[in-house]
């Protein structure tokens, strides 16, 4: 039995767990992966984290997560949460084939990409992430999406040599300011408006992607696609009666906390995700402190 299990090692459960261990909290921490960063590490910059003295490459980002962890003596353990139910005043979070017992529980899993399938002919893998890309960048990229994740990954490749095109589905992007500004001026990024994919096939490592675009057929040739559509939560079963408004840390099961992405819905800040990792320890200790989950 532990004081606290945060579940998701990403910039709000290592905010959390760092903050649990600062208020004297005996707190375990766990991920799928086994590793601090989550979704970070694809991010090409994080530009606006307070404290930063210059802007950092994802990867680069996730290695800071694991140092602060370490000198909190905090280490991610590797567990995959399938169920959570609260029985008396005990959480139990079960996968792995085993369950860990505690007090209470902060849920900062992040997001997963959400559904998406076209007709496929052949062997077309649609990719749903850049990491495993930016070790042997392809030559021509098609990028399905006009969000943040989409022009980020756009400019994660083309930053590597990749000669891009992104395909949007309406008349304009979803997002503004110096990203926008800094795609626009990208001439490796081809940004093709109300186009929406239809099918895929490949022959000889080449993907034919067939698209509609502004009322026409077009044949789109790339070695790599991928899709951004849009990312949701996808929490452990969670076995009680649960309520949870998006945004909120706190849940309508006392004890239980959800931060980050994994409250707000969406891709979101690291910033936001850290700040709410930290408050929802401080909820815990506060539930903690008023004598909840003792037997």
């Amino acid at each position: 039995m532990n004081d606290i299990t945060v579940i998701g090692a990403g910039p709000a459960g290592c905010a959390a767990a760092v903050q649990c261990r600062r208020l004297d909290l005996d707190v375990i921490l766990i991920d799928t992966r086994g590793k601090a960063g989550g979704l970070i590490r694809e991010a090409r910059l994080i530009e606006n984290y307070p404290g930063l003295e210059r802007p950092l490459a994802g990867p680069e980002f996730a290695r800071r997560l694991v140092s602060i962890i370490s000198a909190h003596d905090l280490k991610v353990r590797c567990f995959h949460a399938d169920s959570i139910l609260k029985s008396d005043d005990t959480f139990e979070i079960c996968g792995n084939g085993e369950c860990i017992r505690s007090r209470s529980v902060i849920v900062a899993v992040g997001t997963v990409p959400k559904d998406f399938g076209i007709k496929v002919n052949g062997d077309v893998k649609i990719h749903r992430s850049v990491l495993e890309l930016k070790l042997q960048p392809p030559r021509r990229t098609v990028i399905i999406g006009g969000g943040e994740a989409a022009l980020d990954y756009a400019l994660n490749l083309s930053d590597s040599g990749s000669s891009v095109s992104v395909l949007v589905r309406s008349s304009g992007l979803k997002v503004t300011g110096n990203l926008r500004k800094e795609i626009e001026k990208r001439s490796a990024v081809k940004i093709l408006y109300n186009t929406v994919p239809v099918a895929a096939s490949s022959s000889v490592g080449i993907i034919h992607l067939e698209a509609e675009s502004s009322g026409r057929k077009i044949i789109l040739e790339a070695e790599v696609v991928v899709a951004a559509v849009g990312r949701e939560p996808r929490l452990p079963r969670i076995t009680n009666d649960f309520v949870h408004d998006r945004g909120d840390v706190k849940t309508s099961i006392q004890g239980l906390y959800i931060s980050g992405d994994a409250s707000l819905g969406s891709l979101g800040q690291a910033a936001i995700a850290s700040g709410q990792g930290i408050q929802a320890a401080l909820y815990a200790f506060e539930f903690l402190k008023a004598g909840n989950g003792k037997s």
